[in-house]
């Protein structure tokens, strides 16, 4: 069943992924040169962020984890709850991955934020 996926499952379930691992490159790449040509701290920030994006979702295509479960059970005859359990653990190191993804570009938006404002009169 799991290598019957066909060209337009795999876009399905993997095309919204690579659209964001797409913008976490954009995003890499953007830190790089404000980091090089400013050498501005959020800049530093920026890269670490989407570094963190970027290993969620090279581990989330590695272990093929929308179809994991029936990996875990079909193929290797793993109980439900010992895949249950493994499918726990991924998540709760997806969930750290993206949180800490998450601060840490919230902290660069507000440093961007903080550096670059302009005293308005009024």
């Amino acid at each position: 069943m799991l290598n019957q996926l066909t060209v337009i499952g795999f876009l399905i379930t993997y095309l919204p992924t690579i659209a964001f691992l797409t913008f976490d490159i954009i995003i890499l790449v953007f830190g790089i040169l404000i980091f090089k040509k400013n050498s501005y701290r959020y800049g530093i920030l920026l890269m670490f962020s989407s570094i963190l994006s970027i290993v969620y979702y090279i581990l989330y295509f590695s272990i093929q984890y929308p179809v994991l479960i029936y990996l875990l059970v079909d193929d290797l005859g793993l109980s439900y709850s010992l895949a249950s359990m493994i499918m726990m653990i991924w998540g709760v190191v997806f969930t750290i991955l993206n949180l800490t993804s998450a601060l840490l570009l919230v902290i660069s938006v507000y440093l961007i934020y903080k550096t670059h404002k302009v005293e308005r009169s009024s």
